[in-house]
């Protein structure tokens, strides 16, 4: 399913470009069916909704009641509002019906308009926006205006958004090219947000009035009462549908919503208002106007209550009206015709045939919050002697804050269980993240950060509190990617998971090793090409101790390679240069220099880098290569070009050979023992002999550029030439 959280606010909005005055809400569905407390309070309501935002919602909801819910399913946990839209069906030539997948919705607070003294909804406040009844477009409707700022259709409160896999088209009015939008169809209704300042609710809606620009302009007057401008989108996956035959459509097909309308003219929306006000009203007086980027993150008022987890908090609640309304159906909800128009829908073909029965109704028994424990750092809770230690970072999928086993069970996690689970496996810490997961082991990584302080996290229910029946304090288990983590402080405790010693107890937590003064950081690897290309070796006991030793011996002057460094616990790599460009990383480049850090498998307190992530290292003991000056009679002398088109064309002949330990000791040792007077090295392990220079190959003396030569394959603290050049020698006697 399409995720809420990767919406993006210029292609989700089009008239916000430039504009940033407005907050956006994440919204999971909270319940589905033939519900509407507006235009049908008590009773089945015409056609099919989805609805999001408080868990109270139902049939006999009220504004009250909505404020009281035990959660909200959109992430401000202050906003237990219910907005709602009618559920988009597949129509199949048959006569079916299957019900479109989506997520739930976005929702816009806008502060439009020329006044900056916008209202917050007073409790109990409602409004509808659309007509459910259209199936073209009314271009005769118009909103109220004046020469300065001219109205508008109405019908322009509602429109599509057709996410192709090219250039996004216009937004439309109704629905269009369905078909071709294979990363989701979003329909997008706008709500009045001129108010008379008097009514919370009239059934004509004319307690409220649109803007002269519906999303911008003035208020008519009677409505000079400016309360936030509500955007609800919702993005339908229609690439989720299985539409045809190899994803070839069926003719005669067709995307209808639940009214029976495949036009999308007849779109709309409603809102009953449950927020905390206190909250509602500092974040429009504070939060609405301000360039705030849409970010819940900006306005302290909305992010005190924010949370990720909102859908597995506040899930979707069991269906109050007794009836299928989800996958495939023969008719629509409530025996709906579907009508093209361009008429507008009469109520008789939007609803069932006189004499059908009414499905169940269950009317909604209001809950209220449980409260949640409050836990602070350092203090016990959960089983007896386990300490609460605090929110930690659990970004990496290879090495995990808690590494050792862990187990998923929604059902019955809690802090107490997780705990006990670790405790029978030999583990002293436990850890709880994603409403859902345990996870056990007897340190924490020393990478992982403790994100305890002025905002926490950790969000997400505990799966096993969130569905008993309890009257005790609701528990949190962690939140995406952060875990909870407590330690068991009992002194007899005996651990016996897989990092405990010999004799049955935990090792003690050691911290991270720290960095020696020739660390340089964490380098990317991997990614077009390694950081080192000299050597490398894996070890199931590697240590940083052991790749330093690996790499600083050897080489003429047994000083090894000029850099060492270590990646997925195990893997040591050396070269003299830095290569592909790689750049250190920072905290906040992407990936990080966080990207460092797994544990050595040889000495887990030390880290060895990460998933191409180079943890790396000087060595201060290198000796910086240099060109061999002489080699007992043969004196180095300038570097000869050599085109080298082939084997006749060397600078030097006729004499050649090539070896993967290749020194330049090696090279005039070859040349003198048969005779010749010019040695060359060149290709890191290539020799070349001769008595003359030859020159009629374009071959011709030059300086040597030391930022090309090539280290030699025998030797590094060596060069041996590079590419098209030789290091030269010579001696005038044998």
């Amino acid at each position: 399913m399409r995720s809420l959280l990767t919406i993006s606010v210029a292609t989700a909005l089009p008239f916000l470009v430039g504009v940033d005055a407005f907050w956006r809400l994440n919204c999971a569905k909270i319940q589905t069916g033939r519900i509407d407390p507006l235009v049908n309070p008590g009773t089945v309501s015409a056609h099919a909704h989805t609805i999001v935002g408080g868990s109270n919602i139902g049939i006999n909801a009220t504004g009250a009641s909505l404020t009281a819910s035990a959660c909200s399913s959109c992430e401000v946990q202050a906003d237990k509002s219910a907005y709602w839209t009618p559920q988009l069906y597949y129509n199949y030539p048959n006569g079916s019906f299957l019900e479109v997948p989506h997520s739930g919705s976005v929702v816009y607070y806008l502060g439009r308009g020329p006044s900056a003294n916008i209202t917050a909804f007073p409790p109990g406040f409602k409004i509808l926006s659309g007509n459910k009844a259209l199936r073209s477009y009314d271009s005769q409707t118009m909103t109220w205006g004046n020469a300065t700022y001219p109205g508008e259709p109405v019908a322009n409160r509602v429109s599509f958004a057709c996410l192709t896999a090219g250039t996004q088209p216009p937004n439309q009015p109704y629905m269009f090219n369905v078909t071709q939008c294979i990363n989701g169809m979003r329909a997008q209704i706008a709500f009045q947000s001129c108010w008379n300042g008097i009514d919370l609710y009239k059934t004509d809606n004319s307690h409220v009035a649109y803007l002269s620009g519906i999303d911008n302009g003035i208020c008519p007057p009677g409505y000079e009462t400016q309360v936030p401008l509500v955007f609800v989108e919702t993005d339908y996956a229609i690439d989720q549908v299985p539409v045809g035959v190899d994803g070839a459509p069926i003719v005669d097909s067709r995307y209808v919503f639940s009214q029976g309308d495949p036009t999308g003219f007849g779109f709309h929306g409603d809102f009953q208002n449950g927020w905390d006000q206190d909250v509602l009203t500092e974040a429009v007086a504070n939060c609405l106007i301000p360039d705030n980027f849409g970010q819940v993150s900006y306005c302290p008022s909305l992010y005190a209550s924010d949370t990720n987890g909102a859908a597995y908090n506040c899930p979707e609640q069991p269906p109050q009206i007794g009836e299928q309304v989800k996958g495939l159906l023969s008719a629509l909800p409530g025996c709906v015709e579907v009508t093209y128009g361009p008429d507008s829908a009469t109520s008789a073909q939007m609803e069932c045939a006189a004499g059908h029965p009414l499905p169940s109704m269950t009317v909604t028994v209001d809950s209220t919050p449980r409260p949640t424990a409050s836990v602070i750092p350092g203090s016990a809770y959960g089983l007896p002697e386990h300490q609460y230690m605090g929110c930690y970072n659990d970004t990496s999928q290879i090495i995990r804050t808690l590494n050792e086993i862990s187990v998923t069970n929604y059902t019955v996690m809690t802090v107490e269980w997780c705990q006990q689970y670790c405790m029978s496996h030999g583990y002293r810490l436990s850890g709880v993240e994603y409403a859902q997961e345990c996870h056990c082991d007897n340190e924490i990584n020393p990478t992982s950060i403790n994100a305890n302080g002025s905002t926490n996290p950790c969000t997400w229910d505990c799966g096993g509190t969130l569905t008993a029946n309890s009257d005790g304090p609701q528990e949190l288990c962690g939140g995406l990617q952060y875990i909870n983590v407590y330690n068991n402080t009992n002194a007899s405790f005996v651990a016996f998971g897989s990092n405990a010693n010999t004799a049955g107890n935990a090792l003690p937590y050691t911290p991270a090793g720290g960095f020696a003064a020739n660390y340089l950081g964490c380098y990317p690897d991997g990614n077009g090409g390694r950081t080192l290309t000299g050597i490398n070796t894996s070890q199931q006991n590697m240590t940083v101790e052991l790749c330093a030793q690996y790499c600083t011996s050897g080489g003429q002057d047994n000083t090894g390679w000029q850099y060492y460094g270590l990646e997925y616990s195990s893997q040591c790599w050396c070269g003299n240069y830095i290569n592909n460009g790689a750049t250190l990383l920072t905290a906040t480049t992407t990936p990080s220099n966080s990207s460092c850090q797994m544990r050595c498998l040889g000495s887990e307190p030390e880290i060895c880098g990460g998933a191409n992530a180079l943890s790396l290292y000087w060595n201060a003991a290198y000796v910086v290569p240099a060109v061999k000056p002489s080699v007992g009679k043969f004196q180095s002398g300038q570097c000869l070009l050599d085109p080298g088109y082939n084997d006749s064309g060397r600078g030097l002949q006729p004499a050649r050979m090539t070896n993967v330990n290749m020194t330049v000791e090696m090279c005039i040792k070859y040349c003198l023992g048969n005779y010749y007077h010019y040695a060359g090295v060149e290709y890191a392990d290539e020799c070349y002999c001769g008595n003359a220079i030859m020159t009629n190959t374009g071959a011709q003396l030059a300086v040597c550029n030391s930022t090309t030569q090539m280290l030699c394959k025998g030797n590094p603290n060596e060069y041996c030439g590079g590419s098209g050049f030789m290091n030269l020698y010579y001696s005038p006697s044998l």
